[in-house]
């Protein structure tokens, strides 16, 4: 289990990211916001962050991720719209 906020990721070559049902317990999974810095992970194809305690929306960046084919974030408490730059994720699921 993974446990309070996403961490920054350094390594922008980064394709897969799947950090889903980290909450296993109560007190366990990934909270916060949808940290900003994912969108400079250029070759991301992969993010699957449902599951977890993740709060507030979905950053507008995420849509500039042309790589970007699996997109999940089911089951979290997220509580603004789906930015329309989304619409730009071509292929996503």
């Amino acid at each position: 289990n993974i446990n309070g906020p996403l961490p920054e990721f350094p390594t922008p070559q980064l394709r897969e990211l799947d950090l889903s049902n980290q909450k296993q317990t109560d007190s366990g999974g990934l909270t916060g916001r949808i940290p900003v810095a994912l969108s400079k992970l250029a070759d991301l194809s992969v993010l699957d962050l449902a599951g977890n305690k993740l709060t507030q929306g979905i950053p507008s960046a995420i849509g500039n991720l042309a790589q970007l084919k699996v997109f999940n974030v089911s089951s979290n408490v997220l509580s603004q719209s789906i930015p329309s730059e989304l619409g730009k994720l071509k292929g996503s699921i």
